[in-house]
């Protein structure tokens, strides 16, 4: 994690509070302070100052020797999604293609080197809900992921240059195998994940593009593998690829 940043800058106060406070995840939610220490290479005294620091503005909260993200993050959440355009261009189609196809609508971005949802339309007959704003999925076994990647081999590489996980008997852990599956993702203009990240869940993306060719993020839809089984998810990807390209065309403006 620290390895990245340059020696200089670890000397300075703020990047090391900025490296503490990326070391909870939705994964790790809770930590003591010899668990950051050892994944940031910050002696537990810093550790210990900075957090106490954070704890009086509320961005960290203690419960005997855990740690967790206050709830002082709560109100920036509102103000990093309002200021998405992204997300309030998307979001009335989002709405519209829940109500057609009585499923739930996600969408999606790159963060590094997974995937972020930033915005989700729910339908009512849709129940089962998988996915949450804020939250992380992997890029190699999720729809969105492949969408978001399938023109940046530099990116594919260094995935599974560090290796990837094998969720289900589905995933794909192979880099070529994984290479051909984005050529055809890029000339058919989607992607699925039939129970690659989970055996429970089906899902089908499709990028939205910016007016110089670039992927900028992807809408899915998801649910259940028992409800929304392979072939009802591939009747309706004409439909995810329409709403797609209609929030592409209305970036070029």
């Amino acid at each position: 994690m620290i390895d990245s940043i340059p020696k200089e800058l670890l000397k300075n106060s703020v990047v090391k509070t900025i490296v503490i406070l990326n070391c909870f995840s939705f994964e790790k939610p809770r930590l003591r302070i010899k668990e950051i220490s050892s994944m940031t290479g910050i002696s537990q005294p810093t550790v210990h100052r900075l957090l106490n620091i954070l704890k009086q503005f509320n961005l960290v909260e203690q419960h005997e020797e855990l740690y967790l993200l206050g709830r002082g993050f709560l109100k920036y959440e509102g103000i990093v999604l309002k200021s998405m355009e992204i997300r309030r261009i998307s979001l009335p189609y989002m709405e519209q293609l829940a109500n057609l196809l009585k499923i739930n609508v996600n969408l999606a971005i790159l963060d590094d080197n997974e995937v972020v949802f930033i915005a989700r339309a729910e339908n009512l007959y849709c129940t089962h809900s998988y996915y949450h704003i804020g939250m992380k999925r992997p890029i190699h076994c999720t729809a969105v992921g492949k969408v978001l990647v399938c023109k940046s081999p530099q990116i594919i590489h260094k995935l599974f240059e560090h290796g990837v996980h094998q969720y289900t008997m589905n995933t794909i852990t192979d880099e070529n195998v994984f290479l051909e599956e984005m050529n055809k993702i890029r000339l058919q203009g989607y992607a699925v994940d039939f129970q690659e990240w989970n055996n429970s869940i089906n899902c089908v993306a499709s990028p939205i593009i910016n007016p110089a060719g670039e992927i900028v993020a992807a809408i899915s839809i998801s649910g259940s593998s028992n409800v929304y089984t392979v072939e009802k998810m591939e009747n309706y990807i004409p439909h995810v690829v329409d709403y797609a390209n209609r929030i592409s065309s209305i970036l070029e403006y």
